[in-house]
């Protein structure tokens, strides 16, 4: 689905308000069942680099919540694409993350490349 500027902008301020609610079960209902994560800090959390499905997001934001209590997402900005957007955000200890979004004719993120800033917060 194509998006406009405002579709975008409202679908990433909805998942980052989720998100900064901390309500792991809530979290999960932005993802497609199958959902695929591809992210560096995964394989730290739960063996590896690229997480399956919800019950393999349950396992990999159930413990960054945990060890990250104080977790909280600040938008930078926003970009769109066809059926992408990607959220250029702040995040734990002001690291810069860069997140792609692949969106499902449901409206649920089917594929989610994460990429983290090489550069010190």
């Amino acid at each position: 689905m194509p998006w406009t500027e405002q579709e975008a902008v409202a679908f990433v301020q909805h998942h980052v308000e989720v998100w900064n609610k901390h309500d792991l079960e809530e979290i999960l209902q932005l993802y497609a069942e199958d959902v695929e994560l591809t992210s560096p800090f995964a394989g730290q959390m739960v063996g590896s680099d690229v997480v399956r499905g919800r019950d393999g997001l349950r396992a990999y934001f159930g413990t960054a919540l945990a060890r990250n209590p104080d977790l909280r997402f600040e938008i930078v900005d926003v970009l769109r694409c066809l059926d992408s957007v990607t959220i250029y955000m702040r995040s734990v200890g002001g690291r810069m993350v860069a997140e792609v979004l692949f969106v499902d004719g449901d409206g649920l993120i089917s594929k989610v490349l994460a990429h983290y800033s090489c550069a010190a917060p």
